[in-house]
């Protein structure tokens, strides 16, 4: 089973990461920051780890979280993988009950976690609550080099063919599946196409059209879902309105440089019910 490999993967996230909560509306307009300090600290060797997370908004006390993890490791619901990415969110989607994920990408001393929260309502839909882009640092040095890469993603960074390799963990906890991924990105006259091939989707997943609402938000054409473009080289999907019965395709991309980017995947399906989540490293060819 992945679960008896977690605990080496969380290794991967030890000691004090500096950063800032910045948050998006549902319009992705951003709307705040507040700087941030979490420590990951592996007490007990093989056993126990203290996740110390320090928030401090302005003109405000600081406000500190506390988390105990025990080995084996996370539970089911948080997946994570041997680069030290990982991705957590409920089991299932239900009507008039909160949802959402969080998923985070790791290379070297540099992190950046994204989250997304919905609102449940009445109807059984979900509404987008806030989206949350946590860029973190394990070393001052890693901070100032990395300054320079704060921009917002522009649609010409998607385009191309992107190749590489994805690891598919299932939300049975059966044996994980490793395969080729291969996404495709092409202009259109008022867009863009995105196309997949992969061996990991939990299901077919067919070429989608995406149109511009601004600068920062593309709307799929026959799908509630968008794709935002976000600051310090990451994109992300989101649904500003999820209708009750409609599956579920979250996906938060982190580009490293210009030809070099991870993707995290979590899917649920038209029930509701969570059905697995897939790390993709992938290089432009």
């Amino acid at each position: 089973l992945w679960d008896s490999g977690q605990w080496t993967y969380i290794r991967q996230n030890l000691g004090e990461w500096q950063g800032s909560f910045i948050q998006f509306s549902p319009d992705a307009v951003r709307v705040g920051e507040t700087p941030s300090v979490l420590t990951l600290e592996e007490d007990r060797p093989g056993h126990h780890m203290t996740l110390v997370l320090k928030r401090t908004p302005q003109g405000k006390p600081t406000q500190i979280t506390e988390r105990d993890l025990g080995y084996p490791g996370a539970i089911p619901y948080i997946c994570f993988f041997p680069t030290g990415a990982f991705c957590q969110g409920p089991m299932q989607r239900r009507a008039w009950s909160g949802f959402g994920a969080e998923f985070s990408l790791l290379s070297g001393d540099r992190r950046i976690r994204l989250v997304q929260l919905y609102t449940g309502t009445t109807s059984g839909e979900h509404t987008l609550d806030y989206v949350t882009l946590i860029p973190e640092y394990r070393s001052p040095t890693t901070a100032e080099t990395s300054a320079t890469g704060t921009a917002p993603v522009s649609v010409d960074t998607l385009l191309g063919t992107w190749k590489g390799e994805s690891l598919y963990l299932p939300a049975t906890m059966s044996t994980p599946q490793v395969g080729a991924s291969c996404c495709q990105a092409q202009r259109t006259e008022d867009g863009f196409v995105l196309s997949w091939d992969t061996e990991m989707a939990p299901q077919s997943l067919e070429p989608q059209r995406f149109t511009p609402i601004d600068s920062q938000r593309w709307q799929a054409a026959n799908s509630p879902q968008q794709l935002w473009l976000l600051p310090n080289g990451v994109t992300c999907t989101v649904y500003p309105q999820l209708p009750q019965q409609h599956g579920v395709r979250l996906e938060f991309c982190w580009y490293l440089s210009s030809h070099q980017r991870q993707r995290i995947v979590r899917d649920y399906d038209a029930t509701g019910d969570w059905v697995g989540t897939s790390l993709s490293l992938e290089t432009q060819i």
